[in-house]
């Protein structure tokens, strides 16, 4: 059951609200702000109506009391507005002190979102407040905003519908896992774009990595490698659970690459494996950038790559490209292997492993691409795929893109055999 609620008041329930603001307390956050200055408002009943009475007028808000499931109380309240100057929905929310520190401001603003997205029609939700208010960052972040700005001493926060219903995919997907392999203790990460903030609709999958303390079961396994399309045929509108990629096995068989039962997930399938390959670019970004959603964080038992292996990994790469990409097929993200050789020299140049969108732009800086305005193109299109997914032009674009492709490969070829004259690694 949640343990919080909201509950839209009628006018003759507003003595909390009124209560609320004026409690020294719970407003001391917002010292400066209110009556002379004082943090606090003191309303009489009258002023608390009118106010009401004149924020309902704009159906564009909301306003809702949080209320505690298990016994009805009220411990705080939340809003949103729409804004008259951005494209978003402002927000606000107050938990009363004392029910403070227990988590029921991430459960409100979970809900906020909801009604935010699924009845207003919001498509951002914004907040903004002092950088120096730890908690309340923290807060925002947990819920699943992200920092959009910083000016002055003040943060930006923000999130959009596609980053709420991703999260909540993510949330769910981690969930049934959990409930499926119950018996054994499990730690489960994401990597890749989607900790990165290079996650783009359209284009990206969401990998992530499940890592337990025992063995999987046959039966288990065979639950779990057809879990995406369990929970799509739930929700046959979502556009995320067929997004999922990655592997489910034994921490021990991860570290050691030796046979074990591995649940795999991939673009084209699924199946159960008894090994899974993890390249050394996947586990630089694990190591570094992963998130843990849930379980143990066991990354202090990982190795972080060499460079010798990030180097192979580099060329076996660049073997790939000039064997598959000589012609490729009509679509936006036949335009992807040029950013993933931008990524590539990125890492050889650096030692270190970036997003696909700030490889393409750093390459572009750099002048290292002798297709200039065809790798402007693939940053432009991974930027925004679902706007340029039809696009006439751009699908045309790739009758003549593997010549491209293998140009900048050449570039790559010749960084590989600096490096390997030069003994790097």
């Amino acid at each position: 059951m949640d343990r919080v609620s909201l509950h839209i008041p009628t006018e003759a329930e507003l003595e909390y609200r009124r209560y609320l603001i004026a409690d020294e307390d719970t407003m001391a956050y917002n010292l400066g702000y209110g009556d002379h200055g004082g943090c606090t408002y003191h309303q009489s009943p009258e002023q608390i109506q009118q106010w009401y009475k004149q924020w309902n007028k704009d159906n564009r808000r909301f306003y809702a009391y949080i209320v505690r499931t298990e016994d009805r109380v009220y411990i705080g309240e939340v809003n949103a507005r729409r804004s008259n100057d951005a494209e978003w929905y402002e927000m606000g929310i107050i938990v009363e002190s004392k029910y403070r520190g227990r988590g029921y401001a991430v459960e409100a603003l979970k809900l906020l979102l909801k009604y935010a997205f699924d009845t207003l029609g919001a498509e951002a939700v914004h907040n903004d407040f002092e950088e120096a208010r730890a908690a309340a960052v923290k807060t925002h972040l947990a819920a699943g905003f992200s920092k959009y700005k910083r000016h002055n001493g003040n943060i930006e926060l923000l999130i959009t519908k596609e980053q709420f219903e991703r999260q909540n995919a993510i949330g769910r997907i981690a969930s049934s896992i959990r409930r499926v392999l119950s018996d054994s203790p499990v730690s489960i990460y994401l990597y890749g774009s989607v900790v990165l903030e290079d996650f783009r609709l359209g284009w990206s999958d969401i990998d992530i990595l499940c890592l337990t303390e025992k063995p999987i079961p046959r039966q288990q396994a065979d639950e779990l490698v057809l879990l995406r399309q369990k929970l799509l045929k739930e929700e046959p509108d979502n556009r995320y659970y067929r997004l999922f990629e990655g592997g489910m096995l034994t921490l021990n068989a991860f570290l050691n690459q030796i046979p074990d039962c591995v649940v795999y997930w991939g673009t084209s399938g699924q199946r159960i494996a008894d090994r899974y390959h993890f390249d050394s670019f996947s586990m630089a970004g694990l190591i570094k950038n992963g998130k843990l959603i849930c379980g143990d964080d066991v990354r202090r038992f990982m190795k972080m790559p060499s460079y010798e292996m990030l180097y192979q990994d580099v060329k076996k790469h660049y073997e790939t490209i000039k064997k598959h990409a000589i012609t490729v097929s009509r679509s936006i993200k036949s335009y992807g292997w040029l950013l993933d050789i931008a990524r590539c020299i990125y890492t050889l140049r650096t030692g270190a492993v970036t997003a696909k969108t700030a490889a393409g732009e750093w390459a572009l800086k750099n002048d290292i691409s002798p297709v200039r305005e065809a790798l402007e193109t693939a940053v432009m299109i991974r930027k925004e795929p679902l706007k340029f997914m039809n696009d006439e032009h751009i699908l045309n674009g790739t009758l003549l893109l593997g010549e491209k492709i293998q140009m900048f490969a050449d570039v790559l070829e010749a960084e590989l055999q600096e490096n390997l004259r030069n003994a790097v690694y």
